[in-house]
């Protein structure tokens, strides 16, 4: 390079360098205000997606449960205020259905306990627990000396008698009885109603005939006529007879619970 042409390379070099020193800081300038930009949003983000503190009181107040919103928060603080809403509303709606759930399960034991009574009194298993009756009683008749003087029609009109009576004893005091209940009604209780029964058939049948019309009545055949005579004379051997067992029947139910009272 001449001598000529240096100084002016020399000044060309330092106006470079002075431009592009201009130039470095304009732009640290703009790099360092969107820095501090970015350092603001980022202290801020927190706030944004952090929901605002929320009050339980929408769970007794349910006209709290519609949101509102401030038009001049921003999108994402909308969102959570939203999902916040829609936490509370859902958490109101589990409290109903409890309380609905709870509502059903006392109608359903109430049902329960409902069918569980009715089955005790349908008529297929009571009538099962007459037989039962009868036939034990009849077999205690058929073993028992004191029942010779009663004839076989006799005897089954005395056992028939005790069946229907038991069934007056348990579905007036709407009673749940066991079978080791049964065979005491039937053992302790029946046996002295039958004899009663047949001495006093023994007074009211004047014949075959008034006899075959008792049994069928002991039986419990529906609609049956009787004539006038027959049925006074029967209801005035009959009726004695029942009072005396169903007094003794519900004197040992008051002693029974009596018994449960002291035991508990």
């Amino acid at each position: 390079m001449s001598k000529k042409n240096k100084p002016i390379a020399i000044a060309s070099t330092v106006l470079i360098l002075i431009l592009l020193a201009g130039g470095g800081y304009f732009a640290f300038t703009k790099l360092q205000a969107q820095t501090d930009k970015n350092t603001k949003d980022l202290a801020t983000a927190g706030d944004v997606l952090v929901g605002d503190s929320f009050s339980t009181e929408t769970e007794a107040n349910p006209e709290l449960e519609q949101p509102t919103f401030n038009k001049n928060l921003p999108p994402s603080r909308k969102i959570v205020n939203s999902l916040q809403q829609d936490n509370t509303k859902l958490s109101v709606e589990i409290i109903r259905l409890k309380e609905t759930i709870s509502q059903l399960n006392e109608e359903i034991n109430v049902l329960e306990e409902y069918k569980e009574v009715n089955e005790r009194f349908a008529p297929k298993r009571l009538k099962d627990e007459m037989v039962d009756i009868e036939n034990q009683v009849k077999a205690f008749l058929l073993a028992s000396e004191d029942a010779e003087r009663f004839s076989v029609v006799q005897i089954e009109i005395m056992a028939a008698a005790s069946a229907l009576e038991y069934k007056e004893y348990v579905t007036r005091n709407r009673l749940m009885v066991t079978t080791a209940q049964r065979a005491k009604v039937a053992a302790e209780f029946l046996p002295g109603y039958s004899f009663c029964i047949g001495d006093g058939i023994a007074l009211a049948a004047n014949n075959t005939a008034e006899f075959n019309l008792v049994a069928a009545k002991f039986r419990g055949v529906e609609n049956l006529f009787l004539p006038k005579n027959l049925k006074e004379d029967l209801a005035s051997v009959v009726t004695p007879c029942q009072n005396t067992l169903r007094r003794q029947l519900d004197d040992d139910i008051e002693q029974s619970k009596a018994e449960n009272l002291v035991r508990q």
